[in-house]
């Protein structure tokens, strides 16, 4: 107390001088309202001054407010005041209503708290976003999508494309015979006749065969092997040779852009000649002639070949059921199905064999690409959009119902909560969060990346001054969080793990991860390994509810 109804005031970490107008005794602890904030901010006291013991402070608040008293209720303002977050009537009347609506309270308090730290508006599509990003992972929710999307025998093309996509975050590198049986198991096990049908139609699987059969068998060789698939020497059903299958599916693609080609180079002159019921001129069927035994027939089954070479003659007959025949073969070849498979193949390969550097960046670039983080800023700046995860499902929504709707809305709640997460910036700090699929870099869980750090000119991180935590679950080593510190381009890193011994791998790792920065130009300072429980780990959470507006130099009235 100072005369002149003068006092000094704590209000959290922040002191300040304030004007009395209310009795107030020395030492206590009371709730404020904030009344208005102009000039003179002026703060209502609210109720007696507050007890030692804090659920009958709860209470209290809860009677001047006048809120029904439940436990979740009083929970979450438990936890606002227990964390000193200020909050206001309207924000927690809505954060009330979402708690009670909530699977998971205790999690749910937990998002409320930091949206209303964050000063997020309290609305139940950001609270979705945030609730199901921490209480499910980015590729949990993928891959149950992925079950049923999978499950339409005849997906369409949207839903053909987010398969693919998501496949293609989600699914671990192997081989290409390994991947291609996989393919086979997983349609055969749902009724998906789609590879059944390519198989049959590029003539690597015998014409005979029938998919009730074909399915029985692939799924007795799943059970039998309890789909493990990467021994070169186990024998497959039917004697499926899938070096051999692959290459006819490659042929069987060449095919059909080819046959594309002829049906646009000569469908409409083949056709007008045919409504005249004349031949083609001389010099066009000689140059027609000579497309499809130069381009065309060599991509064909001899039993294909003899077909067409039997129809290639200049009469109105022949050229009629020559260009049914092509068109057979263009209708047949699925062009967009052979090539989406045989890039899977490929690009599993090449993933397979790569190093974990790049096998990361790799994953990295998908996951920035392709999720649809940067939607909305690339629509904002008028950029060209490629079709995104996040951009099919909001089709998707538009066109389906049921399950496939649910698990839509799912993973979109998640990739939204991350966007909401992804970047956080003032004028001169940066913070940025990205989550990476983890099941394709062989991974448990997701992994976690967090960047903080000074900003350079151009608003990216200062690479000489940042840091960088890497939050994963390892398949020998289990959970492990890695802090890189960068100073002036000297690196310090920190390993929390509680696996025995590590310490003897870390020494032995180290000269080649000081080789490694010094080829970057950077110096490795030192590598430390502690307990997870060893200390408190910093996460970038903390730093973003840190309110750093100065309140100094405020005048305020009681």
């Amino acid at each position: 107390m100072f005369p002149n109804q003068k006092a000094q005031i704590q209000l959290g970490s922040q002191s300040m001088i304030a004007q009395l107008e209310a009795s107030l005794s020395t030492g206590e602890s009371y709730h404020f309202q904030v009344q208005s904030t102009g000039d003179v901010i002026r703060l209502k006291v609210l109720g007696e001054q507050l007890k030692g013991h804090m659920q009958e402070n709860v209470l209290s608040l809860m009677q001047q407010l006048g809120l029904k008293v439940t436990k979740s209720n009083q929970a979450l303002i438990k936890l606002l005041m227990d964390k000193k977050v200020p909050f206001d009537k309207e924000q927690l009347l809505k954060a009330l209503e979402l708690v009670e609506s909530a699977k998971n309270k205790v999690q749910a308090q937990q998002v409320l708290k930091e949206m209303i730290a964050n000063k997020l508006p309290i609305t139940d599509s950001i609270f979705q976003a945030l609730y199901t990003k921490s209480t499910s992972g980015l590729s949990e929710q993928m891959n149950a999508l992925l079950v049923q999307l999978k499950q339409d025998a005849n997906p369409g093309p949207l839903k053909q494309n987010l398969i693919d996509r998501l496949s293609m975050m989600t699914d671990r590198p192997s081989s290409g015979k390994d991947m291609l049986v996989k393919q086979i198991i997983s349609e055969a096990k749902i009724n998906n006749q789609q590879l059944f049908n390519l198989l049959k139609a590029s003539g690597a699987i015998h014409s005979k065969i029938n998919f009730a059969s074909w399915k029985a068998q692939w799924e007795n060789f799943s059970n039998e092997n309890n789909a493990q698939f990467n021994l070169p020497s186990k024998k497959l059903p039917f004697q499926f040779n899938h070096e051999k299958s692959i290459q006819m599916l490659e042929q069987f693609n060449e095919t059909g852009k080819r046959v594309l080609g002829l049906l646009q180079q000569w469908g409409k002159v083949i056709g007008q000649t045919l409504q005249t019921n004349s031949s083609l001129r001389n010099h066009d069927f000689t140059a027609f002639k000579q497309q499809i035994e130069q381009s065309l027939l060599p991509t064909l089954t001899s039993k294909r070949q003899q077909q067409i070479t039997e129809l290639l003659q200049n009469n109105s007959e022949s050229l009629s059921k020559l260009l049914a025949r092509i068109q057979a073969l263009a209708n047949n070849s699925s062009n967009s199905q052979v090539e989406q498979l045989l890039l899977n193949v490929k690009q599993g390969e090449s993933l397979l064999f790569t190093n974990p550097k790049e096998q990361f960046l790799s994953q990295m670039r998908q996951v920035l690409q392709y999720t649809g983080l940067s939607d909305e800023n690339q629509v904002m700046n008028n950029q060209h959009q490629t079709a995104t995860i996040k951009s099919m499902l909001t089709q998707l929504l538009q066109q389906s119902d049921g399950i496939v709707t649910e698990r839509s809305q799912q993973l979109l709640h998640v990739i939204n909560g991350l966007q909401i997460h992804s970047v956080n910036e003032s004028a001169n700090f940066l913070q940025a969060s990205i989550q990476l699929p983890g099941e394709r870099l062989g991974l448990h869980e997701d992994m976690q990346l967090d960047f903080e750090g000074k900003k350079t000119e151009n608003g990216e991180i200062n690479p000489d001054f940042c840091r960088i935590l890497f939050y994963l679950n390892l398949s020998n080593l289990n959970e492990t969080v890695i802090d890189m510190n960068i100073q002036k381009r000297t690196v310090a890193v920190t390993i929390f793990n509680d696996y025995d011994g590590l310490n003897d791998k870390v020494n032995e790792l180290k000269p080649l991860l000081k080789q490694g920065l010094e080829s970057i130009e950077y110096h490795l300072s030192n590598v430390s390994v502690k307990n997870l429980q060893q200390g408190d780990i910093h996460t970038l959470e903390t730093s973003r509810r840190s309110n750093n507006i100065s309140l100094q130099g405020v005048d305020y009235r009681v």
